[in-house]
């Protein structure tokens, strides 16, 4: 630091030293920026103010410093952190990633309330969508972690994909790292499970379950994003938990690796499975569960899912029923034993949690889908029937889940033997909803071998038009862990 600069200066002196900024040569730039900032008081406050009335030469040597500094001392943004908000919006466009990444570093700093999320949700996903390096993009993808939510899924997959094609940079390598934190805490087991396996029915299955009351678009744009890796990133991703400190959180990966259909996948897999068996632990999970953070707490449910039944499908069964939790934690414990294919736990659940009966149909959901179809859509379409009228909608997704298009019958029948008016009207906007969903030839076909009759009855009773199903937003689903 200069030792002539002064430690007191008005707001008005140093505006008029960040205006000089552009007359100091370009050697002794980085400095008269450093000169500014150690000034503290209002020195950095002003310098953000002022930020943007400088030539783009001179924004991007302050803008590194100001990235620098605000890395080394997050906490001295924290008041400035609507000021350094806008000043990213206003310099040059090639400023923006270092001072996106000052945002994400203050952030780190600051209990977010849902307004300052709101207001840094559209620069967290513009921000993926540009061209800056991946070093700062990783801080990128921690504001949406906490801005944006699932949001942001879609094109981290796709930047994962990119990024993972030059593996051997340090940046790309902590881009992918990060990346995978985020995806385990904003999309859950399915989403990282189809990293490994896009095309895994169970984990495409249980994704649209826990997805059900997000924007369905959203879950197509990941399931496309998805669809774009291929086995040689699936080594990628398995290589990369082997090599990581934090291999904790992803055994359903390892686990869907060893099942792979690619010889080198499940040899990765596999090499990935023997050297985290420690850390891998249904005991190491366990501690995770008395975690002071709620999202850690999630995210160690949702992990015990990936180990079998007899590791910790009790463990699970009675979290799901311990009436001291939350719903989200129940619910996601119900996830996990459906992950698990643990069907029997699933039913005990489903007729013993008399407490909350959305635990109740939610296991029963569940259960149905482990079931063979006929089997589970009986039970499903009976619970459907019965279900409280708050309940009608969570009840509908499985329903609607494990029917196929040729099960129309089964509904019609199910109209005519209603007991009451309530169950007609019920499965009247059910038959809507299904045959806009299961629209298509197979549809087509069933409903030709109808009898004439039912073929009239259903053309009353459900002709085509929008599904009535509440609007996602609408629905009451649980929260992930983030």
């Amino acid at each position: 630091m200069n030792k002539k600069v002064k430690k007191s200066h008005s707001v008005a002196e140093l505006r008029q030293m960040v205006a000089q900024l552009e007359t100091v040569p370009e050697k002794r730039l980085l400095d008269a920026v450093c000169d500014i900032i150690d000034l503290g008081g209002y020195s950095l406050a002003v310098l953000l103010e002022k930020l943007s009335t400088l030539t783009v030469p001179v924004q991007h040597v302050a803008a590194r410093k100001i990235e620098d500094f605000l890395y080394f001392h997050p906490e001295k943004g924290a008041k400035l952190f609507d000021r350094l908000l806008v000043a990213m919006r206003d310099v040059d466009i090639s400023c923006r990633p270092c001072l996106l990444a000052a945002l994400a570093d203050v952030s780190g700093c600051l209990e977010m309330d849902h307004l300052t999320m709101g207001k840094l949700a559209p620069d967290a996903l513009d921000a993926l969508d540009s061209n800056m390096d991946f070093a700062r993009m990783a801080k990128a993808v921690e504001l949406v972690v906490k801005a944006s939510g699932v949001a942001g899924i879609p094109s981290i997959i796709r930047l994962m994909i990119k990024s993972s094609e030059k593996l051997d940079s340090y940046a790309n390598y902590q881009f992918i790292e990060t990346s995978l934190m985020a995806l385990k805490r904003l999309g859950g087991e399915p989403v990282i499970r189809l990293l490994i396996n896009p095309a895994s029915a169970d984990a495409i299955r249980q994704l649209r379950m826990e997805w059900r009351s997000v924007d369905q678009q959203l879950l197509q744009n990941t399931l496309s994003a998805l669809r774009q890796v291929d086995a040689g990133f699936a080594q990628v991703m398995l290589k990369v938990i082997d090599l990581s400190d934090f291999n904790l959180p992803f055994a359903a990966m390892i686990k869907e690796g060893i099942s792979h259909n690619d010889k080198w996948v499940r040899q990765a897999a596999a090499a990935s499975m023997q050297k985290a068996s420690e850390t891998l632990s249904p005991e190491a999970v366990t501690r995770m569960l008395n975690d002071e953070s709620a999202e850690v707490r999630l995210m160690a449910v949702t992990s015990l899912g990936g180990f079998t039944q007899e590791q910790t499908g009790a463990m699970l069964e009675e979290l799901a029923a311990r009436q001291g939790d939350s719903l989200e934690i129940r619910l996601n414990a119900l996830y996990a034993l459906f992950a698990q294919k643990n069907r029997a736990a699933l039913e005990n659940l489903a007729g013993s949690s008399s407490d909350n009966l959305r635990i109740a149909v939610n296991a029963q959901g569940l259960a149905a889908l482990l079931m063979p179809r006929e089997e589970g859509a009986k039970r499903m379409l009976r619970a459907f029937v019965d279900t409280v009228s708050d309940l009608v909608l969570e009840a509908g997704h499985y329903l609607l889940e494990i029917l196929e298009p040729e099960d129309v019958e089964i509904l019609i029948v199910a109209h005519a033997s209603a007991v009451n008016e309530t169950q007609r009207e019920r499965l009247i906007d059910f038959l809507r909803v299904f045959v806009v969903k299961k629209a298509g030839p197979r549809l087509d076909h069933a409903r030709s071998r109808l009898s004439e009759a039912e073929q009239k009855a259903l053309a009353i009773l459900a002709p085509a038009q929008t599904p009535m199903l509440a609007p996602a937003h609408q629905q009451n689903q649980p929260h992930k862990p983030h």
